[in-house]
């Protein structure tokens, strides 16, 4: 895919690339498969009893391992931005930024406070994509997968 493809459908707003991303992979939800089998093959809930409420506890499995596998950010762009979830992609689908990188505002304070965004290093991909350009950085993605 040419980078200018993956800037539209897989670098979202705040520097998320989707590829990595463990909803977009489906890793999350099939860890929460795993964990699911282990519980009930191991007979973990012995271990829980008395401790937690087991029925809620399976509850939050069965939720957990039918996680939707995430179609990315800008594929949930809504048609009011105002009725989207996230701050960030309705700050920038507002001002017509591909990438918060854009906006000369960056990195804000809504950026550097959100814990996904700290967590997946978005600002650094962000400023990454600036020094080296899209096309480099995505190489380095391509090359550590």
């Amino acid at each position: 895919m040419n980078p200018n493809e993956e800037l539209k459908r897989f670098i979202s707003f705040c520097g998320s690339y989707c590829k990595k991303c463990p909803w977009f992979t489906g890793e999350l939800r099939n860890i929460f498969q795993e964990a699911a089998f282990a519980f009930e093959e191991y007979g973990l809930e012995r271990r829980l009893e008395g401790k937690v409420d087991i029925n809620e506890f399976k509850k939050g499995f069965e939720i957990l391992k039918e996680l939707g596998i995430c179609s990315g950010c800008k594929q949930e762009i809504k048609e009011t931005p105002e009725e989207d979830r996230c701050k960030i992609r309705q700050c920038a689908c507002k001002r017509g930024y591909n990438t918060c990188a854009e906006c000369p505002e960056f990195p804000c304070e809504m950026l550097k406070s959100h814990p996904g965004v700290v967590k997946f290093k978005c600002i650094e991909n962000l400023q990454e994509i600036k020094e080296k350009g899209l096309k480099g950085w995505l190489e380095k993605q391509w090359r550590f997968k």
